[in-house]
């Protein structure tokens, strides 16, 4: 490749890049065409009350005889986060008025601010009834004498979803404890009958008995897993009447974002300076990672972006920049004895295997920490697997990449070192 044709290859890449790049970043709904409106990453990355806007909702509370707060406290906590992925929402109480601070919904798809407030503040009652449900789909009266089961006789709930003719039913899918089968059998539910259930003693939808369990069929993903956080934490043994509901601003997030797009213009500046050509290949590496980044968290998976998913980016960057300055340091200390292409060479060489191990290490880290559903580790744990995955191709493959195809007809023209040039 000639000097002249890496010019043009550095430019257009450094084009597409800022191109995608100042899209990811677009604050607000970019309108085109008569209905369409586009989202940026940022804004399509779900963030928590600390970082983006959010609703203040506050309610009167009656506790139901025998509970207490914290109990109320724990099933909405754990309603949001099993059902909707929102950890860290902050919940308080005080002077039998508690106060929700709830994450404004970033996907406009998804349900929003106001309509999750109203799910998970239900009680939660859950009953299966020995009523069967009609197949011109005709919703009965409730009947509290043909309850047959309650939340109690139900355990180990599991969501599902399953297509059939273009039609997608979502399941709860929960097993019978002996009580509950013993219940079953005195009522003589026929298995493969599909029998109403009720959420706060009005009926909801269809419950299918088959093979000792029950099949608790909801109308979207959002209300089979609240079905299931039911059936696993209980109901809300409280009434909560809502007073008032305020919008909130929050501009934290984007100071965070500031804060790191001036570290990540430093580490550009300490490249360029301090490894001339070659450190252009360092930047254009950062550059897309940082860009694939945000577009992984907004449209691969990201639950909630709160402090713990802020410390977990400034590590991934950290470690990022820390193997992209170790090696090209190793080309730097070769270049003095070698040409471009061999201290190139020798430089990558000797990293590959502790690049390797170090990389595997952070994602297994991240991967463990993911899989553990608290606000500390799943959204800390989400950045550190994005983050490796592409720190890991920025270091071992994009500056191999552009070190050995774009930058070195820089230094085969000239005839100068990569440390003097």
């Amino acid at each position: 490749m000639t000097k002249k044709t890496s010019i043009v290859l550095l430019c257009l890449i450094t084009v597409v890049v800022l191109f995608f790049g100042i899209f990811a970043f677009i604050p607000d709904g970019l309108e085109f065409g008569e209905y369409n409106k586009f989202y940026s990453p940022y804004t399509l990355i779900q963030k928590s009350s600390m970082f983006g806007d959010y609703v203040e909702a506050t309610y009167q509370l009656k506790l139901d005889e025998g509970t207490d707060f914290n109990h109320v406290k724990s099933v909405l906590k754990s309603r949001l986060e099993k059902v909707y992925g929102y950890y860290s929402v902050d919940i308080t109480e005080k002077d039998g008025v508690v106060t929700i601070n709830m994450p404004q919904t970033a996907d406009t798809r998804k349900a929003n601010a106001d309509s999750i407030l109203s799910s998970i503040t239900q009680q939660g009652k859950l009953e299966i009834l020995s009523t069967v449900y009609p197949n011109t789909g005709e919703k009965p009266s409730y009947d509290e004498k043909a309850v047959v089961l309650t939340r109690e006789h139900l355990r180990g709930a599991t969501t599902r979803n399953y297509s059939n003719n273009g039609y997608t039913y979502y399941i709860c899918q929960a097993k019978l404890t002996g009580e509950g089968a013993e219940l079953v059998k005195e009522a003589k539910l026929v298995d493969g009958t599909m029998y109403c259930y009720a959420v706060d003693e009005t009926i909801v939808f269809a419950a299918t008995y088959q093979n000792g369990q029950f099949q608790i069929y909801g109308s979207n993903q959002d209300s089979s897993r609240f079905l299931a956080s039911v059936i696993r934490t209980g109901s809300l043994n409280a009434t909560l009447t809502r007073l008032d509901i305020v919008d909130v601003n929050n501009t934290l997030g984007w100071l965070f974002a500031v804060i790191m797009g001036v570290a990540v213009l430093a580490t550009f500046v300490f490249f360029a300076v301090r490894y001339k050509t070659l450190g252009i290949a360092g930047i254009l590496s950062q550059l897309i990672a940082v860009v694939l980044f945000m577009y992984s968290l907004a449209l691969i998976y990201m639950s909630i972006f709160n402090l713990f998913a802020a410390i977990g980016v400034v590590l991934a960057y950290a470690f990022m920049t820390f193997f992209t300055i170790f090696t090209f340091e190793r080309i730097r200390a070769k270049a003095a004895e070698k040409t471009f292409a061999a201290a190139a060479y020798q430089g990558f060489k000797s990293t590959n295997i502790i690049s390797l191990i170090a990389h595997g290490a952070f994602l297994v880290l991240g991967i463990i920490l993911w899989v553990i559903p608290t606000a500390v580790t799943a959204p800390m744990g989400t950045v550190l697997v994005f983050g490796a995955i592409l720190s890991f191709a920025a270091t071992f493959g994009l500056n191999r990449l552009f070190a050995q195809v774009v930058i070195e007809p820089f230094y085969e023209t000239s005839g100068k070192s990569v440390a003097k040039k």
